[in-house]
C-alpha cells in the first residue's frame, strides 16, 4: 500500500511511474550499488519520471479477467 500511495502522489503532481521487479536476479548488483548490509535484501522499486504518450510500449493495455472469474460478490441486501 506505501508503493501505492507514492505512485498516487507522483500522478497527481503529473508524474508517471513504474513498478520494478523483473530485476530481482541482479539484486547482489544493485544492492553493491545502495551500499547496502549482506543482511538486507531489495524486493521492489518504483521508476519515477515522465512517460513518453507517442512510445507504443506506453499504449500497451495489458489484458486483465473479470472479477468475477476470481472473486465471489455477496451482496449485502
Amino acid at each position: 500500500m506505501m508503493m501505492q500511495n507514492v505512485m498516487i502522489a507522483a500522478k497527481v503532481r503529473g508524474l508517471d511511474t513504474c513498478l520494478q521487479a523483473a530485476w530481482n536476479h541482479l539484486h547482489a548488483l544493485v544492492l553493491n550499488i545502495l551500499d547496502a548490509v549482506q543482511k538486507e535484501e531489495l524486493v521492489c522499486s518504483i521508476a519515477l519520471g515522465y512517460a513518453d504518450p507517442e512510445r507504443i510500449v506506453n499504449r500497451f493495455i495489458t489484458p486483465h479477467a473479470p472479477v468475477e472469474d476470481f472473486a465471489v460478490l455477496l451482496n449485502n441486501d
